[in-house]
């Protein structure tokens, strides 16, 4: 339901302030620094309207880093726990007292503040930054879809059941996805401006090398030895108490504590 509210109101505000842009090579260069500020200005002709309307964009970055914040620990977490991160002890460690994963929590902390604060130095190396996190995902993405569709092409698994499928149109939306997310993660490394010279430059390229080249060399020397992967049907339990428990019992007792 989240989704479908996000995707209703966000189109709805996009609409909302494509109408209201108004000049646009003003609104470009705009010496507020934000085209969006200045829409709302030119909107409400009214700088304490316009400095309301600043302040909920800012409330709503604020909410959004913290929930970013807690999947990247949870990540971090899972990843550490599974032996696939350089001293994963101490990220898998789990807190007694407080029952979350502190060191996961503060080493995203620290990352994120560090990418966020490229924006004081560089304008050029955030956009890489936004470019990276947009790339990464639609990578992420597409691993999927391209292992599925090998394991169909060479009969490993054509068909696999789930609640939800699409039966024999199933790989072909698949592969439509592929192509999608392959053209788009080509385009990502494109420069926005020509010609092009070292303040316009589009670094993702670069950056997406250097993040696959740590992954290669962390996976040949550590990761290829100790990375158990995620453990099916098993749930590992709270630091302090040994062992672990089958998932139907977990959920049976979640069910128990519910009632």
């Amino acid at each position: 339901m989240s989704v479908y509210m996000g995707a209703i109101t966000g189109f709805v505000f996009l609409i909302s302030i494509s109408f209201c842009i108004g000049d646009i090579a003003k609104t470009a260069e705009t010496t507020t620094g934000s085209p969006l500020i200045e829409i709302f200005f030119n909107s409400t002709n009214s700088v304490v309207g316009t400095c309301f309307l600043s302040s909920m964009i800012v409330v709503i970055v604020l909410i959004a880093a913290n929930a970013l914040l807690a999947e990247g620990s949870r990540s971090v977490y899972a990843f550490a726990r599974d032996r696939g991160l350089p001293f994963s002890g101490q990220l898998a460690r789990v807190e007694p007292k407080r029952r979350v994963p502190v060191c996961s929590i503060l080493l995203t902390c620290v990352v994120q503040m560090a990418l966020n604060s490229i924006y004081f130095g560089t304008l050029t190396g955030f956009n890489t930054v936004i470019s990276i996190a947009t790339e990464g995902f639609y990578l992420s993405y597409a691993m999927p879809l391209l292992v599925r569709i090998i394991a169909y092409f060479t009969n490993y698994a054509k068909e696999i059941p789930g609640p939800y499928t699409l039966g024999r149109w199933s790989v072909w939306v698949n592969a439509i996805g592929l192509l999608f997310l392959v053209f788009t993660s080509i385009t990502f490394n494109f420069p926005t401006l020509n010609p092009v010279d070292e303040e316009n430059m589009n670094y993702t390229s670069v950056a997406i090398g250097i993040i696959g080249l740590i992954s290669i060399v962390t996976w040949l020397t550590t990761g290829r030895k100790s990375f158990t992967g995620p453990q099916i049907g098993k749930v590992d339990m709270i630091e302090g108490v040994t062992g672990s428990m089958d998932l139907r019992s977990h959920e049976n007792m979640a069910t128990t504590e519910k009632l």
